[in-house]
């Protein structure tokens, strides 16, 4: 009469604040010699307690037994504490689970509804394969029980129950067909809960079930079992299409009435994915006119995106994405919305804009687009734009408030910015290194689909990708380099003006000494170098170009990007020596004689300054060639002649002899045989065949001659002959036994089948084996 209850436990715990740990283990051992009691409201109140303490953090595996006890208690108040306190700590291991079968099926089989609920809500909580399948035809029992309220119970048992014994799906998906047919609409919301619960792993297993969901989609009122039901026919319709011509009609009337913005977004999201909108019947908007569908969703989808609710305009923002994969041309009206959004604070909202706005991009919309995007990129605390000469600006803060691209379209942060390091404090989502980079992706997406359908302005694409470059933090180096690689080897045009760009990127210091800095983009100075080497031939030669090549920190590069560089200076030497030669001079063999020398110097300083790293090999076959070269060069230069040397003029063949052009992946297979020619006619010796033949066995090894051997006789006639003596005593042997014969008579046996005549397949009719 002196114990303390929960509510004793709690104040306590309340009142000694400082030394809780302490009184939490009195209070342990006092529930400890409780449940040991054979009183069993004493033994309840200390489950209650051990339970609260176990939602603390305290183990209680040590009362499982005692649990179990509680449970079955006649009365339902403890009852109902001992399931709760199973629900909180059993699980899947707990050993006392198997003693609790016959437990739970006398509780499920009560004429309490109390008990039988209690039970249904502890075996959907503790079920384990075992009790699943011991208990799963009782549950099924239970679900044509009197009470409503048990029938749903039931059906969510049931559901939970499936999840841990598959094999019993098959029983009830019947008894759940017939659920949809209660008399109560709460059973029949429970049981579209529990079809769209299972219907999310296999969908194909509940299509029988359409007829019944589409009479309630039809004249239920309840809009949370509406927005189920729809959810479920989005899964349905792809697998049996003909249901998109039969629910255009109800979903058409969804979207036209109802204000449920909920029910709302999962009718579109179902006319989309169900590829309702081509159904080629006319839809009623909510003032009579009659439209097309998709027209109707794209509509309605206006009040999710320009909603102040950010949950609304994010899925409307997806679902309109959806749209805009099937119906481009609806979701082009909707431009100047989607670009509103580009500015929300809400980054989630602003990348799914993104993703929006770049399957919209036009030749129209394009540069408006790539701007927006690039202004925030530069515009933010990440990058600053930092010109040269800002005494020239006359501007005195750090930031320079410009846009990144002027009316005309051409680019400023290639001609004149530098990168600069993140500041500490962002609060701007563009300084977001996610968002950054899905902006980028979807700059270059936008430029370069379908082989640069939307782009007209091919200078305007190449100093936006050097503009890019520049965006400190995020590393898209690699898809960078591509893009400038692949429009200027497929446009002629701007292969010009890519040399530009690329001499820009170079001689950019800062951006050469941080290239082994993350977030710098260093392929894009391969693929700078490479584009000013393989085209230099296109834009007046200099020799500064070889100084850009050879760069003081070009060791810090990697392999591979060392040797484009190094290739590259050897076709911007070659190419400025043919130049030079046609107006020679004195002055001009001066400065050959200069440049070859100063090139000799740099690439000493650069690859031979620590003679104990070995320099890759494809780094040092490059290499030794342009020292050839240079030193060809220079003794054909060594004195001065009337005319420049040969080797001058001819030198820049090696190199641009044939032109390179892209090539299609498919290409090899588009060039036709030449008729001449003989594929079958060996060129050489013709290869003797042994694949299928059997080799002959290898020659014995010759016999030691037998004069040499001391242990072989030299013929039969030297055996000794030994005479056997008759007469002499033989040795006594112990007589064998006979066996008896046996009198038993023989079996007779059937007499053996006739031999069957077996063909033997000559190696003339022995068919080939395809190689």
């Amino acid at each position: 009469m002196f114990e303390k209850t929960l509510t004793d436990l709690i104040q306590g715990l309340r009142a000694n604040k400082r030394n809780e740990a302490e009184y939490i283990q009195r209070s342990l051992s006092e529930i400890q010699r409780e449940v040991q009691l054979s009183d069993m409201h004493q033994k309840s109140v200390a489950v209650d307690k051990i339970n609260y303490l176990h939602m603390l953090g305290y183990d209680m595996n040590w009362a499982n037994f005692n649990v179990v006890e509680v449970m079955a208690s006649p009365r339902f108040g403890e009852k109902r504490s001992g399931y709760l306190a199973a629900m909180q700590s059993f699980h899947q291991d707990t050993d006392v689970l198997m003693l609790t079968t016959n437990l739970i099926r006398k509780d499920l089989a009560s004429a309490n509804i109390m008990e039988v609920s209690v039970a249904l809500d502890g075996l959907a909580q503790v079920a384990t394969h075992e009790l699943a399948q011991d208990l799963f035809d009782d549950v099924l029992a239970v679900m044509g029980h009197v009470r409503p309220y048990i029938r749903k119970k039931a059906l969510v048992c049931a559901c939970r129950l499936v999840g841990r014994y598959a094999e019993g799906l098959s029983a009830f998906v019947p008894l759940l067909k017939d659920r949809l047919d209660d008399p109560d609409p709460t059973v029949v919301a429970a049981a579209v809960s529990v079809v769209c619960e299972l219907a999310r792993t296999d969908p194909r297993s509940y299509l029988s079930l359409a007829p019944k969901l589409y009479r309630l989609l039809t004249t239920s009122a309840n809009n949370w079992m509406l927005i189920k039901i729809v959810k479920l026919f989005a899964w349905l319709t792809p697998i049996e299409p003909r249901l998109a011509k039969k629910l255009h009609a109800p979903l058409s009337h969804l979207v036209s009435t109802t204000t449920a913005m909920s029910l709302l977004y999962e009718c579109i999201n179902t006319a989309v994915a169900g590829n309702i909108i081509d159904v080629q019947l006319p839809a009623v908007d909510s003032v009579g006119r009659e439209m097309d569908f998709a027209s109707l969703c794209a509509r309605k989808l206006e009040q999710f995106y320009e909603s102040r609710d950010h949950n609304l305009r994010y899925v409307g923002l997806v679902t309109l994405a959806q749209l805009q994969a099937r119906r481009p041309e609806l979701v082009a009206a909707h431009y100047n919305t989607i670009m509103r959004c580009l500015d929300d604070p809400d980054m989630s909202i602003r990348m799914r804009a993104i993703e929006a706005i770049s399957g919209m991009a036009t030749r129209k919309t394009l540069v408006p687009t790539v701007k927006r995007l690039m202004s925030q990129l530069v515009l933010s605390n990440t990058v600053a734009l930092q010109p040269n000469s800002r005494a020239e600006l006359n501007v005195e803060s750090e930031t320079l408030d410009l846009p990144l691209l002027d009316a005309a379209g051409a680019s400023l942060v290639s001609a004149q910015g530098t990168i600069v390091s993140p500041k500490i404090d962002v609060s701007d989502v563009a300084d977001n290194p996610e968002y950054r980079l899905a902006a980028i992706d979807a700059i270059i997406d936008m430029c370069s689909r379908q082989s640069y359908a939307n782009t007209s302005d091919f200078e305007w694409y190449v100093a936006t990708l050097a503009d890019l470059v520049y965006i400190a933090g995020v590393d898209v180096g690699l898809r960078l380099s591509e893009r400038l690689l692949d429009v200027t080897v497929r446009v002629r045009q701007v292969r010009a003006f890519s040399i530009k760009m690329a001499r820009r990127l170079l001689s950019d210091s800062c951006l050469v000494d941080r290239s082994c800095s993350d977030g710098t983009n260093s392929p894009v100075l391969s693929t700078s170098a490479y584009i000013l080497g393989e085209y230099c031939m296109l834009q007046p030669s200099s020799a500064e170009d070889i100084g850009l090549l050879l760069p003081s920190g070009l060791s810090k590069l990697s392999d591979e990007q060392q040797a484009v560089f190094v290739q590259a200076a050897m076709k911007v030497y070659a190419n400025w020596l043919k130049d030079v030669s046609g107006y020679w001079n004195p002055e001009i063999w001066e400065l050959v004689r200069l440049v070859t020398s100063s090139t000799q110097h740099t690439l000493s300083s650069i690859f031979m300054g620590n003679a104990c790293v070995a320099l890759p090999l494809q780094v040092a076959s490059r290499l030794r060639m342009f020292a050839e070269i240079l030193k060809t060069v220079s003794l054909a230069t060594s004195n001065l002649g009337d005319s420049a040397p040969p080797v001058c003029a001819e030198l820049q063949y090696l190199f641009s002899a044939y032109e390179l052009n892209p090539v299609s992946a498919a290409a090899q297979g588009k060039v036709p045989v030449p008729e001449d020619l003989d594929l079958d006619t060996y060129i050489g010796k013709p290869i003797p065949d042994t694949t299928h033949k059997v080799m002959p066995p290898p020659s014995p090894a010759p016999r030691p001659s037998r004069a040499k051997d001391p242990f072989i006789l030299p013929s039969v006639d030297d055996i000794p002959m030994v005479a056997l003596q008759l007469d002499s005593p033989v040795h006594a042997h112990k007589p064998r036994k006979t066996k008896k014969k046996s009198r038993r008579k023989p079996k007779p046996r059937s007499p053996s089948p006739p031999p069957v005549p077996v063909d033997i397949v000559d190696d003339e009719d022995m068919p080939e084996v395809s190689k």
